[in-house]
């Protein structure tokens, strides 16, 4: 009876199917305004999105976008090679001296401030440039762009974060990685397309819609990072630290952009620059962890994970940026590309890099990180070290794969690196963190770029030796080339004497195109060893921290 009476139909209904909807109907829901308010948060945390993309794109494709720009400023402003170099440096001058501040200066003036006044500086330095008669001018107002620019990358990364939840980070920062590690790779492109087909003025010019929609959309979506205590708070400001920071990195960087070009040590100007580095630098270090309200807050670097992740840093820089240098003068040099067959011979790459963002993200909070970084790094590795294997004979394909290869690991490199480095650290020091990451590769990069450079120039004098050697008149398979060149001239119609001597001077090019190309195997291998000899700093990020804890950074 009891089993009968519990399955029968209550009074009131609850017990048939009417009832029961009518009951679910009768819970409480949420108020139309507490969905209203979810649906308007999302779509504020995509335009957030779309103003953090702009300003990183923007950052890094000023980086490389002026370089195939090069002979057409120097005729329009009458500068040599030498001078127009200034147009780069001093952007990256700049740039390298305001990363490291970054994280303060969102603090003292707010993130989404500070990010909007960067935009803006930014832009009008790009409409400067653009505008620009004279190469002083046109350096002045690219240092000033540098100064904007360098509060893009961390500050926007920062403020991407703090827009999603935890579950959503790996998606964000994947977001956020395609504009940065793409963006070097579309500057060539886009340089030579706006190069050949505008003028170079172009090149900045570019820069204006995209800068002034990521400014107010910042100001639109991105809430104030500071509490009302924080804004009554103003701690001194550490003058000597900015001081010192400028003069180390400034002069640091100087000297990595322009000491191959001055020969190194042999230059006064460079010896000088060095020592006044390493003195500003080693000053820097002590006193920032002296003072009560430092520039750059230097203890954070007690975080293991984000000391190993500012090491992979600089590896990953010479990975992104040293690539990029050295293939395009390999392309142009030695297999006479123009400059936007150069470009397009790069964008294979960035697409697999856009693949690659897109699954490491949605793997991110699956997998352990450093199972990530670490299986990034082997395809770097692996990308590279094809590229160490070009010959005279290399065709588009024989450069493809393995760039499409370096490509794929863009998305297991950046993400895992960001979420592991940055995990664990207090809402307050992600941006000093962030700051230190981004520095991290940008001085990579350019130890990277010199090194590689000062390599190429010993390796070529080197191989040009090593190949002259085998060239002697007892070699018979030299004698019977020179014999059929000879010979084919002859037929002609150019006269014995001279074919001999043009036999000679194309066996010459031949030795010299063969050198060149062996100088640039070693490189590409060189930086394939970088990302080996980076391998065991997978081990010393702690193991499970998978997601970045903001608080209530917005």
């Amino acid at each position: 009876m009891s089993a009968i009476t519990a399955e029968r139909p209550h009074r009131n209904g609850v017990g048939t199917p009417a009832g029961r909807r009518a009951a679910l109907d009768s819970e409480p829901k949420p108020p139309p305004a507490a969905k209203d308010g979810a649906d308007r948060l999302a779509a504020r945390r995509w335009w957030i999105v779309v103003a953090a993309m702009i300003g990183a794109v923007l950052e890094v494709l000023d980086t490389s976008i002026t370089n195939v720009a090069v002979p057409q400023m120097m005729g329009n402003l009458g500068a040599t090679l030498s001078e127009i170099g200034w147009v780069s440096t001093g952007y990256i001058i700049s740039n390298v001296i305001v990363l490291p501040m970054t994280g303060w200066l969102a603090d003292r003036f707010g993130r989404r401030n500070y990010f909007a006044a960067s935009i803006a500086v930014f832009t009008l330095a790009s409409l400067m440039c653009g505008l620009a008669h004279t190469l002083p001018e046109l350096i002045i107002w690219r240092i000033v762009q540098g100064l904007g620019g360098g509060g893009l990358l961390a500050t926007g990364q920062v403020i991407m974060l703090g827009a999603f939840p935890k579950e959503m980070q790996g998606m964000a920062t994947g977001i956020f990685g395609m504009g940065v590690m793409v963006g070097p790779s579309l500057g060539p492109v886009l340089g030579g397309y706006l190069t050949d087909n505008l003028s170079w003025p172009w090149i900045f010019f570019i820069n204006l819609p995209f800068g002034i929609a990521a400014m107010f959309l910042t100001l639109m979506f991105v809430e104030d990072s500071r509490t009302d205590a924080q804004k009554r708070e103003r701690p001194g400001t550490d003058f000597l630290g900015i001081g010192l920071l400028a003069a180390g990195m400034g002069s640091l960087q100087t000297v990595l952009e322009r000491g191959q070009e001055e020969d190194w040590f042999q230059s006064g100007m460079i010896a000088t620059l060095a020592a006044v580095a390493a003195v500003s630098l080693v000053s820097f270090v002590l006193w920032e962890l002296h003072v009560p309200h430092p520039i750059v807050n230097l203890r954070v670097l007690k975080n293991r994970s984000l000391a190993a992740g500012t090491a992979f840093g600089v590896v990953l820089g010479i990975g992104l940026y040293a690539t990029l240098f050295l293939l395009p003068v390999y392309l142009q040099n030695s297999q006479g590309y123009t400059a936007y067959q150069t470009g397009m011979m790069l964008f294979p790459s960035a697409i697999a890099g856009l693949f690659s963002f897109m699954i490491a993200g949605a793997l991110s909070q699956k997998l352990d990180p450093r199972k990530m970084l670490a299986f990034g790094a082997f395809l770097m590795m692996t990308g590279t070290y094809g590229l160490s294997h070009l010959t005279s004979q290399s065709g588009p394909a024989d450069i493809f794969v393995p760039m499409l290869i370096r490509g794929a690991s863009m998305g297991f490199l950046f993400i895992p690196l960001t979420v592991a480095s940055l995990a664990g650290m207090k809402p307050h020091e992600m941006g000093v963190g962030s700051a230190m990451i981004n520095l991290a590769r940008q001085l990579g990069g350019s130890i990277g770029i010199a090194a590689l450079s000062t390599t190429l120039t010993r390796r070529v004098v080197f191989h040009q030796q090593s190949v002259g050697d085998h060239l002697n008149a007892g070699n018979l398979a030299v004698n019977d080339w020179i014999t059929g060149v000879q010979a084919n001239l002859i037929a002609h119609g150019v006269s014995p004497a001279a074919a001999h001597g043009a036999a000679i001077g194309q066996l010459a090019r031949v030795a010299a195109k063969q050198a060149m190309i062996l100088s640039f195997d070693d490189c590409f291998l060189m930086i394939s060893v970088a990302f080996l000899c980076a391998m065991p700093l997978v081990l010393i990020f702690r193991k499970g921290e998978g997601a970045v804890d903001m608080g209530a950074v917005h």
